[in-house]
């Protein structure tokens, strides 16, 4: 099953709306991918303990610059920096929930703030993708092509860090070829890219 993406001719960056009833009030709430029963919605301060403790093991400490285990500092930053780049941007890291709201873990964009470049990243704990093992491919496939159809963007890269094995399998089978190694904001990483379709047909045509 793929993703559902949004796509919206007047604006550039939007979400589908989702309404949802609950105890006789109305809400809204925004959904930017949906895999299945797997929804991608924005965080809140009310998810920072969740993205701790996501964080905290070993496999959760892997998906982000952490060099020690994840500390309330460290997630209030993340959630924080979330909540502001979807402000400014429109897109972000986006919080990975079930059908039923249950916190699965996070996939989206970050801004590479040294090279001006915006990256894809996810992170599900192994609990999740076991019993669903095509999600990370479904996610990032979606994601690949949420961010083409809304921005203007030439390229997209994933930072990986280097003993994250397992992400950079699904980085290249989503399409990312390999473009160098280096140290970005204090991390080992592998930096993989990957071409907008208009780019790729500007480049076979020059």
């Amino acid at each position: 099953m793929s993703c559902l993406r949004v796509q919206e001719i007047s604006q550039i960056f939007t979400g589908w709306m989702k309404v949802t009833r609950q105890l006789g009030r109305t809400t809204v709430q925004t959904i930017f991918l949906e895999c299945g029963s797997v929804r991608l919605v924005p965080f809140s301060p009310s998810d920072i303990n969740l993205v701790k403790n996501l964080h905290s093991d070993p496999f959760g400490n892997r998906c982000t610059e952490f060099s020690t285990d994840c500390t309330i500092a460290d997630a209030t930053d993340f959630v924080r920096s979330a909540m502001q780049n979807q402000a400014d941007l429109g897109f972000a890291k986006w919080k990975a929930i079930a059908a039923d709201g249950r916190f699965l873990g996070w996939a989206g964009f970050t801004p590479i703030s040294e090279t001006s470049e915006i990256s894809l990243n996810y992170c599900l704990p192994n609990e999740v993708l076991e019993k669903d093992e095509s999600l990370a491919n479904r996610l990032c496939t979606g994601l690949v092509g949420w961010f083409f159809e809304n921005t203007y963007f030439s390229h997209l890269v994933a930072v990986i860090r280097t003993d994250n094995c397992a992400v950079r399998e699904v980085i290249q089978d989503t399409g990312f070829y390999h473009r160098e190694s280096k140290v970005i904001e204090g991390m080992q990483a592998d930096v993989f890219q990957m071409f907008s379709p208009s780019m790729q047909s500007y480049l076979m045509t020059a």
